[in-house]
């Protein structure tokens, strides 16, 4: 194992030899990056060793690639491969295969080495022989300049690989600093320079999904990308019988996103699950981590694409939906290589799940208020949004006199007010007026029409029910008193989606157990989240953690603490480790 302190101290030859092996037979690597020491993270030290490779002269760059053995070449088989070599060939399934199938893909290796001049490189983590078979057909196709380069970038995803074995932390009090260290390096997929932004199937979002199966299968978990671009991971318990429970997040954002949101339900339990299996621990259920590949909404304007494939509820409809560029929903998938025809396979079966548990930052102030970093959540609000069209009669500003107005604005100051007094003093209810616009509004007109929007929200419909009756029968007192025409259009209804009080005890006593409080924290979320979705399929639990910055989300300014990060995960890990749930 690699301490990072140690290395980024080390003299040159102490530096060089800790990281032997990273890349193949090739030394110099280590030696050139040896000078932009300190590294902060063993991200940043792989970025460096990477860039180093990437950088060199084209002939250092061949040298490289030579230097790796032929996919069960001869070297393979005498038994001359390096050590970790040798295992990625046998974790493939190359080392013991059938004579034809050795036979096809040593016929392909002499081709490919006969058009290129180097070996077939390949990253086999996560890949049997049929798959690299597909890969080196393909490959053959490649111009000379191009194959080099993908060369390079497998050789890339090899150390990567190689990297994290040595850095694989076996102490959860590590678990914090990795988790946030994994966001950080996550958050480099955007689509804007300036901010993150890693809409559904963009680029950005297909990296980012490459380089979460990679973290799960680093972890040990089986781990693919399905055909809504969902990232599985898969932990198959030993037990007979054993049912699933699920853990999640989504890895979408919106256009100008913080770092946490959603994405904290995917890495922490990949390093949890990571932790726990190199510890030996065996679990009574099956642990499937799935990274939604949307959530947000943003490009084709639908929500829970990821997770309601997998709760059986996704809609064909939408493939027909359009983004902003005219593309369809169904040729974007087509384009990452997906089957929108396989979708509707994704579907979980919940007789064989044992429930659903999300990991989340709060995304609102409470805990950061009382001072906690963790908290139990006991229903996800349900929602009723309206759209509210209020008509006046405009006039001079100067000449109508103040009793004869019927002023739009003023009637949607008094709306405002209204919410705002009917929705408080009810925990858990709130209302929220966030779009008031005065359209065709002039300094010198009292204004004859007026928008605006109306969301309330409540863990409970009842509640929720009760309020928005008090609104809409305030907005009817307000246009009688003040001669206004008022119309309002219900958009979303959204029932809220109680958590299984089985899991809320679960997470409860793993909260208890780590932190020593007397009780945890209950308490609503305000926010919708994947969890509503698989609320369709089995009994669904949720982790709050933290969040600072006054427990602002959806925003640059986003922040959670390692220490925080840390609880999270020594809870987690409490939570997988009782009684079945």
């Amino acid at each position: 194992m690699i301490d990072l302190d140690v290395l980024n101290r080390c003299p040159l030859p102490a530096f060089v030899a800790a990281l032997d092996g990273i890349f193949e037979h090739s030394p110099w690597i280590a030696e050139q990056t040896a000078a932009r020491r300190p590294f902060a993270t063993r991200f940043a030290l792989l970025d460096a060793l990477c860039a180093t490779m990437f950088d060199a002269p084209r002939e250092a760059q061949l040298a490289l690639v030579r230097a790796h053995p032929e996919l069960a070449g001869s070297a393979a088989m005498r038994g001359e491969l390096t050590a970790a070599s040798t295992s990625e060939q046998a974790g493939a399934g190359l080392t013991q295969a059938p004579a034809d199938a050795l036979g096809e893909l040593q016929a392909l290796n002499a081709a490919y080495r006969e058009k290129f001049g180097f070996p077939f490189v390949i990253s086999v983590k996560g890949r049997q022989r049929a798959d690299i078979v597909v890969e080196l057909s393909r490959r053959l196709a490649h111009e000379a300049e191009a194959e080099l380069h993908t060369a390079l970038v497998e050789i890339a995803r090899i150390a990567d690989f190689r990297l994290a074995e040595r850095f694989a932390i076996d102490d959860l009090a590590a678990a914090g600093p990795e988790i946030l260290a994994m966001a950080d390096a996550l958050a480099r997929y955007s689509e804007r320079d300036d901010a993150l932004c890693c809409t559904y199937l963009s680029a950005a979002h297909q990296a980012a999904a490459r380089k979460l199966r990679d973290w799960m299968l680093q972890a040990g978990l089986d781990a693919h990308i399905d055909d809504v671009g969902n990232v599985v991971g898969r932990w198959v318990s030993a037990a007979p019988g054993a049912r699933t429970l699920i853990s999640g997040s989504h890895y979408d954002t919106v256009t100008d996103a913080g770092r946490y949101d959603g994405r904290l339900g995917i890495l922490l339990p990949i390093v949890v699950a990571g932790l726990l299996r190199r510890r030996g621990v065996a679990l009574p259920f099956d642990l499937e981590i799935i990274g939604f590949a949307e959530e947000e909404g943003v490009r084709f304007k639908s929500t829970f694409l990821g997770s309601s494939a997998v709760a059986g509820r996704f809609d064909p409809a939408l493939l027909q939906r359009t983004d902003a560029a005219g593309v369809t929903l169904a040729e974007a998938l087509r384009g990452a290589g997906h089957d929108p025809a396989r979708i509707a396979a994704l579907a979980r079966d919940p007789a064989q799940l044992c429930g659903y548990v999300e990991v989340h930052i709060e995304q609102g102030p409470v805990l950061l208020d009382e001072n906690l970093a963790l908290g139990v959540v006991t229903a996800i609000a349900g929602s009723r949004r309206f759209r509210v069209a209020i008509r006046g009669r405009a006039g001079h500003a100067g000449t109508v006199p103040m009793y004869l107005r019927q002023d739009a604005a003023a009637g949607a100051a008094e709306i405002v007010l209204a919410v705002e007094r009917l929705c408080s003093g009810t925990p858990g209810l709130v209302g929220t007026v966030g779009r008031l616009e005065v359209p065709d509004g002039a300094v010198n007109v009292v204004p004859g029409r007026c928008e605006l929007s109306i969301d309330i929200r409540a863990p409970s419909d009842a509640t929720r029910d009760a309020a928005v009756d008090a609104v809409l029968a305030e907005i009817a007192a307000i246009a009688a008193r003040r001669r206004l025409r008022i119309e309002y259009e219900e958009i979303v209804h959204a029932d809220a989606t109680p958590c299984a009080p089985a899991l809320q005890r679960r997470l409860d006593a793993a909260i208890r157990a780590v932190t020593g409080a007397a009780q945890s924290r209950y308490l609503p979320s305000g926010a919708g989240h994947d969890a509503m979705m698989m609320a369709t399929l089995t009994g669904i639990g949720m982790l709050f953690v933290r969040c600072g910055a006054g427990g602002v989300s959806h925003n640059p300014e986003e922040s959670l603490s390692a220490d925080d990060a840390t609880l999270a995960a020594a809870a987690f890990a409490q939570f997988l480790q009782d009684d079945t749930p």
